[in-house]
């Protein structure tokens, strides 16, 4: 049995593999700031319950394992995982905690390709959680849909913020600026997706999980968007499934 480590900008995932076949997994709602005794505490629960033999990192935070047997960088992490669930994937996007990454695979599943945007925390998971922060919601994110979407049109995460309290000043209700907000990401992941020219497109990362984003994001783009049961551990299984193939 494999577990791999995926400590990302917000979140760390583990995921237990043995022949291929996913036995277990794990989220944590903590990410690069975690502690490495934390990660080992983790890492014991699933040593109490299962064989482990070997441990991989990869992620944001993969520094942090200092004890990982591989080390596999997240790009090549994510194609192999996007692979997995979905043999038709030709791409993926993940929007991370800080980042967003869209990457071009091939048929024998290299990257071949990929553009990283973190120069500004618009467009990021980061950010998403702010303005619903800013918007007070705390029930199910995917209750709020509307065909009337608020403008944002600041690119910058500051100025977007500021929009959306004068928009909420202004009685504009919530779930109209939540749709300028999914509205504004998408416009800044649809260019990556059209300069990498791939079609069958998973969805990886904790905003995957929103499906009225994802269905703006289809909609946007009019290509195939996949996206697995459990979209935060699709880097996490990559990582283990490339460090096999490296000869782990």
């Amino acid at each position: 049995m494999i577990l791999g480590v995926d400590v990302g900008s917000t979140t760390t995932k583990m995921v237990v593999m043995e022949d291929d076949k996913i036995v277990d997994y794990k989220i944590k709602n903590v990410g690069v700031a975690i502690d490495e005794g934390d990660i080992l505490k983790m890492i014991e629960e699933f040593k109490n319950k299962y064989d482990i033999d070997k441990v991989v990192a990869t992620g944001y935070g993969r520094h942090k394992i200092s004890f990982a047997d591989k080390v596999v960088p997240e790009v090549i992490a994510l194609g192999r995982g996007a692979n997995y669930f979905f043999k038709e994937a030709d791409g993926i996007i993940d929007i991370g905690g800080q980042d967003s990454k869209v990457i071009k695979i091939d048929n024998e599943v290299n990257v071949i390709d990929f553009i990283l945007s973190d120069k500004c925390a618009a467009g990021t998971g980061k950010f998403l959680e702010k303005c619903i922060e800013i918007l007070k919601i705390e029930d199910d994110i995917n209750k709020y849909k509307s065909n009337n979407i608020a403008k944002i049109s600041s690119m910058c995460a500051v100025f977007a913020e500021s929009e959306i309290i004068s928009l909420l000043a202004k009685k504009i209700p919530k779930e109209d600026i939540l749709m300028g907000i999914y509205e504004s990401i998408c416009n800044r992941i649809v260019p990556m997706v059209n300069r990498l020219g791939i079609n069958n497109i998973v969805f990886s990362g904790g905003v995957a999980k929103n499906r009225v984003l994802a269905e703006v994001l289809k909609n946007k783009l009019n290509k195939n968007i996949l996206i697995p049961e459990e979209p935060q551990i699709v880097c996490c299984v990559g990582a283990i499934l490339e460090a096999k193939k490296r000869g782990l």
